[in-house]
């Protein structure tokens, strides 16, 4: 269960096409370097918002255990690629990478007419479907 509230799931409309998935799953070394991975997070988080074929985004945060799922909606894995290959993020994996103690990035095609949730998006990544 998460300690604090999870940022919310964003998507209101469907959009062009199913789209695609990833789930995120992070789990720092150190519980010290919470707290400038949450600052991070929330810029991370605004480049998304403001990424060209971007859906939807969710943090989920549990920061007493150090770990930190997200789940991202693109409209197609050359809008996600391209926002992977931009600051803050590309910075953010370069400053982060050494901390991780587990990392994990798993792409999921969407439904066409479907918003996906969160809950089933998570599910589907740990099953690896």
């Amino acid at each position: 269960m998460p300690v604090i509230p999870d940022l919310p799931w964003t998507a209101k409309d469907i959009g062009p096409g199913p789209g695609v998935v990833y789930v995120t799953h992070l789990h720092l070394r150190r519980l010290r370097d919470v707290p400038a991975f949450l600052r991070t997070s929330r810029a991370i988080r605004t480049q998304t918002m403001a990424s060209p074929g971007a859906r939807s985004l969710l943090l989920r945060a549990q920061p007493l255990a150090r770990r930190f799922t997200t789940v991202s909606w693109w409209d197609d894995e050359p809008s996600a690629r391209a926002f992977v290959r931009t600051d803050p993020h590309r910075a953010a994996m370069k400053r982060w990478r050494p901390e991780m103690r587990y990392f994990s990035n798993r792409a999921l095609p969407g439904t066409a007419g479907e918003v996906p949730t969160v809950t089933e998006s998570v599910a589907r990544a740990a099953r690896g479907a």
